[in-house]
């Protein structure tokens, strides 16, 4: 560590090590899933799509 010093570098403090914990864990929760969700929908665009389709006429009657 007293390399690192000649160059300008300290060492976190417990306040600022206690700030970098990654964020909320809800919202990186929630992104995650997020981010699953839409992968999944475009790795499988055409079956998505079909099935998409399928619920909308059912529902609205139109056909």
């Amino acid at each position: 560590m007293k390399n690192l010093e000649n160059y300008g570098v300290q060492e976190l403090g417990t306040n600022e090590l206690a700030n970098i914990g990654g964020g909320n864990p809800i919202l990186r929760w929630v992104g995650a899933t997020l981010g699953s969700f839409i992968y999944d929908v475009i790795a499988d665009w055409e079956s998505n799509t079909v099935a998409f389709n399928e619920g909308f006429e059912e529902t609205c009657g139109c056909e």
